[in-house]
């Protein structure tokens, strides 16, 4: 075997990277302008025994120095079970290219810290096909939380990462940034992993409740823009939202006012109605929050899968985002279209953001966002949090216990405050500000602010004082003429296209298919055993199974059914060592289909 030994010196380039740089620029003319303008960093390309080149940059070799295409072929399929995969640090694309061959059901995502480091492996080997693949996208240089816009266009829900640690040594900052960005998202996802796993059902069942909700009701996709150029105030439920009270009515005639569910009983007792209220939790308890409250101005602007007294408050209109469960994404599509996405970070403050950037407002000022618990208080005195607490509080039990749960239970640490100081946080509000954070980098045409000196320090979203804004012109006629414009569009609209219970009906049909082709794969498996057990070819009935499964995988309903299954690694395990466990493997698979499939029929009849 040959040792690898350094190309020629003075031979001519390679010329890979003109081809490979006009394939990258057929799907990403701006990273090929952004390449084009880079001079290469070094590197040195050697040959290796198996006829393919490596490369060594900084004294590392970046492959392997005798098999580099076996290495990112063995590094490929070890790392399936999920919908996208992470490369960090690409170099000469063998494991982008492995991937995109191993994993055909995968997108890939290669991340590169340095664009002039990217341009000179360009110029090592052909890259065309694999750059020219629509599976595979590509992060060079820059903010590593670009993998999250990544992630969101591509539908991402789970992760893996390949790291090639010789490039990432070359640049530590920036692929530690890089981690720590996969780490939070990773975190995000155990987290939605884990309410699926305690709500999925709750969420499935509001849905059914309120299918005919759906097509009378228009979406916020129809406000974009709406708003453009004026202000815009998101009221949440942190402990100092009491101290902009006072100032709030003043506010409000110089911007549009967004409030959410949980801030709503703190606004109207200050005698203060918001033009907007954002509801999108599911949860009964939820809905409680909006007792006694009766916001006859206010816009709700809700899902389709919140607790159905929701739809029965006395606003003046409603407004549907679009719906983030299959089945509610179902019923959009066949009752009128999307009705417009908003964010969601897992809390009502990140999606009433989203709402007011929808709006074209700008700037934004975050009222009662605190991230954390200043002062040791977790919510607005006139939340229902806290007057549950207070109501509820024994003796052996004061309010006091309550509080503290809540200060205490998601792994509480200090962390950096807007006044300079440290404020105490936790894990979960952690996720929030990673939220915005990401939000503030991607949308610099929606500056915005906080107005809560004491709450935790977002980057990109600095403390301004709730005093400055009155120096702000007023504009309360103009947005309530434009609210009103959006209230009448609401009642036009409202009860125009009664076509729910043919969804319902659609839905009812294609569920049935799919539970009987799911009880026709449970036979076949069974059938498929008996052959096996007795020593008999099996082939005829395994054949009939795979079409069973492509028959399965292009039913309609399949999202919809599956929206309840746990992920498929889970469902599967380790990979089956005898036709026997392939077979159980198999039926597990069809039951749990057949089982969701039967839940929704019921729900929904």
């Amino acid at each position: 075997m040959t040792a690898p030994g350094p190309a020629s010196p003075g031979s001519p380039p390679s010329g890979f990277r003109e081809s490979n740089l006009r394939a990258l620029g057929g799907r990403f003319p701006d990273l090929e302008t952004l390449l084009r303008a880079c001079e290469p960093a070094p590197l040195e390309v050697l040959e290796t025994p198996s006829g393919v080149p490596t490369a060594r940059a900084g004294g590392r070799y970046l492959h392997s120095r005798y098999d580099p295409e076996g290495e990112a072929r063995k590094a490929a399929a070890a790392a399936g079970g999920a919908d996208t995969l992470v490369i960090l640090g690409p170099a000469l694309g063998y494991s982008a290219e492995a991937a995109l061959r191993e994993l055909p059901e995968a997108r890939i995502v290669a991340a590169s810290a340095d664009p002039a480091f990217l341009a000179a492996c360009l110029d090592a080997r052909d890259l065309a096909a694999p750059l020219s693949d629509d599976r595979l996208s590509l992060l060079a240089g820059g903010a590593p939380e670009g993998l999250l816009w990544m992630f969101e266009r591509l539908g991402t829900r789970k992760v893996r990462v390949l790291e090639n640690k010789a490039e990432t040594e070359l640049y530590p900052d920036w692929y530690s940034r890089a981690k720590a960005v996969l780490a939070r998202w990773q975190a995000k996802e155990t987290v939605n992993s884990a309410t699926l796993k305690r709500f999925g059902r709750l969420w499935v069942r509001n849905l059914a409740r309120n299918l005919d909700e759906i097509p009378r009701h228009p979406g916020v996709a129809g406000l974009e823009g709406r708003f453009e150029g004026i202000p815009a105030v998101v009221a949440a439920a942190g402990p100092s939202l009491d101290e902009v009270l006072p100032l709030l009515a003043a506010l409000r005639d110089r911007a549009v006012l967004v409030c959410v569910d949980t801030a709503l009983r703190s606004l109207l007792g200050a005698r203060i109605e918001p033009d907007f209220v954002v509801v999108v939790d599911p949860q009964y308890w939820n809905a409680r929050h909006l007792d006694r409250c009766r916001p006859s101005r206010s816009v709700l602007v809700t899902e389709g899968a919140v607790w159905p007294s929701v739809f029965r408050m006395p606003f003046s209109g409603i407004r549907l985002c679009a719906s983030l469960y299959p089945l509610g994404i179902f019923a959009e599509g066949r009752s009128g279209g999307a009705k417009g996405r908003l964010g969601a970070g897992g809390s009502v403050a990140t999606t009433a953001w989203d709402f007011a950037r929808i709006l074209g407002c700008s700037p934004v000022y975050m009222a009662g966002l605190d991230l954390g618990f200043p002062g040791g208080h977790t919510h607005a005195r006139a939340s229902r949090f806290e007057q549950k607490a207070l109501a509820e509080g024994r003796r052996l039990r004061p309010p006091a216990t309550y509080l503290y749960e809540a200060y205490a239970g998601a792994r509480p640490r200090d962390a950096r405050a807007n006044d300079g100081g440290t404020v105490r946080t936790d894990e979960r509000l952690a996720l929030y500000s990673w939220w915005f954070e990401s939000r503030m980098i991607r949308h610099p045409e929606c500056p915005t602010r906080n107005l809560s000196f004491l709450g935790l320090a977002v980057p990109g979203m600095p403390y301004e004082s709730a005093e400055s804004l009155l120096s702000l012109p007023p504009r309360r006629d103009r947005i309530d003429s434009l609210r009103e414009d959006s209230a009448r569009e609401v009642r036009e609209t409202g009860n125009g296209e009664p076509r729910a219970t043919d969804v319902r009906g659609q839905i009812l049909g294609l569920l049935a298919g799919l539970e009987t082709r799911a009880d026709a794969a449970l036979d076949l498996a069974a059938r498929a055993r008996t052959l096996e057990r007795a020593g008999k070819d099996s082939s005829e009935i395994l054949a009939l199974l795979d079409e069973a499964d492509r028959d399965l995988l292009g039913n309609e309903a399949k999202e919809i059914a599956g929206f309840l299954l746990p992920d498929l690694e889970t469902l599967l395990g380790r990979p089956a060592r005898t036709l026997s466990e392939a077979l159980d493997r198999s039926e597990s698979v069809y039951r749990e289909i057949r089982d969701s499939a039967a839940y929704h029929r019921e729900i929904l009849t």
